[in-house]
């Protein structure tokens, strides 16, 4: 930026203040002119060199300087024409009273000499500018070249700061923050637009926003900009090759143990800190959003205080964890804790194991309990509190076949119901429930022994299955708990 001080201090030109005002503005370009009104040639900014032959045809100083005043110049340079001139006091008051600086420019200066000195200043400005940009690409190339993509990204935002001298904030596709340089943060999310911040979205899918603290950019600092925000999105680019490589290997480990290749799946596990010895835990949650749920997965993985590996199976997220000093309470919470974070349909644990080759069973498990937990509409299930439970059993089964099997048994008992209102269904549930004890089920129902020996007589003939056989009432006792498959026993 070059400025009416910084003219004034060229010894060389030997120029001499006459009237003082704002000497750190910018000087947009130098004119020179001799019409009384040159405000139509002007667009502010200007230095107005004059030698006063507008005078001669009886024009006001005042008015010429109230017109220069209007279009708001950096300054007038008053050149003398004679040896023994001087600036006429006309004009010393009116730029006086208009707050227009001006200076006394020497017969031994030409107007020439001062437009040569603000061009050669422009043109001295634009190399540095094309140097420092020059230099600012060459830098920006090295920073994506560091391995770690944040570190990349700080020094881009550094880098950018200390090129334009403004705050540098780069954030990510959801707005959270992936680097910043300088003193102040913006106050809301910049791809909304924040007061005082200018964003400039990177990529096609704008997977990423690089903001500065400016209201607006000039063209010195926008081509900066150019420049960080590919250099941004090639950062970007390889980390996603590289967490797609990551998510692709976590997949495999999660496959072998799956695929009973326990010897393999050691081998890659302590590349995650995973002791293929130590106590494991599986853990598996049923998502919507696959990409989203998996992204969170993996920043709730770098913020928990123990190893792990995650893997997108479907509409599963499947974890393996550490599991020191995690009891069943532990567990839960844990469960619970990433449940809310991924936003998950449901979230199944397995149970804790001592080595890999027992890590199958639990991921099984905690499928299991997931899809339990799914059908029941949500939350947490831990396997532990569903062994030997025959509500898991049912869950897990196709809820068609469960239908058959229930309808096949049960409807014509249903039926009978309906016509004779019979309670044929609720005595045969009564029954079954008290173990097959005749008196209880008798005072349960409120009907005499005999009533009972006939109503239960009727649920043999229409079901064709004998209440003195074990595997006959098992069957019954399912047909009756299928219907309920999907909520837990009360």
């Amino acid at each position: 930026m070059t400025t009416l001080r910084d003219l004034l201090a060229e010894p060389a030109l030997r120029l001499d203040l006459l009237v003082g005002g704002d000497l750190d503005r910018e000087i947009r370009w130098v004119h020179v002119t001799e019409l009384a009104d040159a405000s139509p040639y002007l667009v502010g900014g200007e230095l107005v060199l004059t030698a006063g032959i507008w005078r001669g045809r009886r024009h006001s100083a005042a008015a010429f300087v109230a017109a220069l005043r209007r279009r708001d110049v950096a300054g007038i340079g008053y050149g003398l024409l004679e040896g023994d001139e001087l600036v006429p006091t006309a004009v010393v008051r009116a730029c006086r009273e208009r707050g227009v600086p001006l200076f006394l420019v020497p017969i031994s200066t030409p107007f020439i000499a001062i437009t040569q000195w603000f061009v050669d200043r422009l043109a001295d400005k634009r190399e540095r500018s094309l140097h420092d940009a020059l230099k600012l690409s060459a830098d920006l190339l090295a920073a994506a070249e560091l391995d770690e993509p944040r570190s990349a990204l700080a020094q881009v935002a550094r880098l950018v700061c200390r090129s334009t001298g403004l705050d540098v904030w780069i954030c990510d596709g959801d707005g959270r923050e992936l680097a910043r340089a300088g003193a102040q943060v913006p106050s809301g999310d910049v791809r909304e637009g924040v007061p005082g911040w200018t964003a400039f979205p990177i990529g096609i899918r704008h997977d990423a926003v690089i903001a500065v603290r400016a209201a607006t950019v000039d063209v010195e600092v926008r081509p900066r900009l150019d420049a960080a925000s590919p250099v941004v999105g090639l950062i970007l680019a390889k980390e996603r090759a590289v967490r797609e490589s990551e998510r692709r290997l976590a997949g495999e480990v999660i496959s072998l143990i799956l695929g009973r290749q326990f010897d393999t799946a050691a081998a890659r596990m302590p590349y995650y800190d995973l002791d293929p010895l130590g106590p494991l835990v599986a853990m598996v949650s049923s998502v919507a959003d696959r990409e989203a749920a998996l992204r969170a997965a993996e920043r709730w993985l770098t913020e928990l205080d123990r190893s792990g590996v995650v893997a997108l199976r479907g509409n599963e997220l499947m974890f393996v964890l550490t599991a020191q000093q995690l009891d069943d309470a532990a567990i839960r919470d844990l469960a619970r804790d990433l449940a809310a974070r991924l936003g998950a349909i449901a979230t199944g644990t397995g149970p804790v194991v001592a080595r890999v080759s027992d890590l199958r069973r639990s991921l099984v498990q905690a499928r299991h309990a997931c899809e339990l937990g799914r059908r029941r509409g949500g939350g947490v299930v831990v396997s532990h509190d569903l062994s030997g439970d025959h509500n898991l059993l049912l869950a897990l089964q196709d809820q068609d076949v469960l239908d058959t099997f229930r309808e096949s048994l049960l409807a014509p008992l249903a039926a009978y119901d309906a016509e004779h209102h019979a309670d044929l269904e609720l005595t045969l549930t009564t029954f079954l429930e008290t173990g097959g004890r005749w008196q209880d089920t008798a005072e349960l129902l409120h009907i005499h022994v005999n009533t009972l020996r006939h109503r239960l007589g009727r649920v043999e003939q229409l079901t064709r299955k004998r209440l003195d056989s074990t595997p006959d009432r098992v069957d019954l006792w399912l047909a009756l708990k299928a219907s309920r498959a999907g909520t837990p026993d009360t």
